[in-house]
């Protein structure tokens, strides 16, 4: 492959990468997908760190008991998505 086609496939897969590494953890991508992730990420240092701390991430969240005592998971989800569009809308 050519020095230019190979960058413009690194670019285009470096965008592309950040945005599907939970469907990668979850291992809801296709075959060709996690191909494509695991070949850039395999190639790119900073993606390489992202997907590692998002690993480290799902680990920590896994090992985390249960809510228990009637905690309402959908109201504190909830109560957690109004905060981010705060912080989204520069709040």
């Amino acid at each position: 492959m050519s020095s230019f086609l190979a960058q413009a496939r690194f670019r285009r897969d470096h965008q592309w990468a950040p945005e599907h590494m939970s469907a990668y953890l979850d291992e809801e991508l296709a075959a060709q997908a996690r191909g494509r992730m695991e070949r850039h990420v395999g190639e790119c240092p900073e993606c390489g760190r992202l997907l590692a701390d998002l690993r480290v991430i799902l680990d920590g969240l896994h090992r985390l008991a249960a809510p228990s005592g009637g905690v309402d998971a959908a109201r504190i989800a909830a109560s957690v998505r109004l905060r981010l569009r705060g912080l989204a809308g520069g709040q």
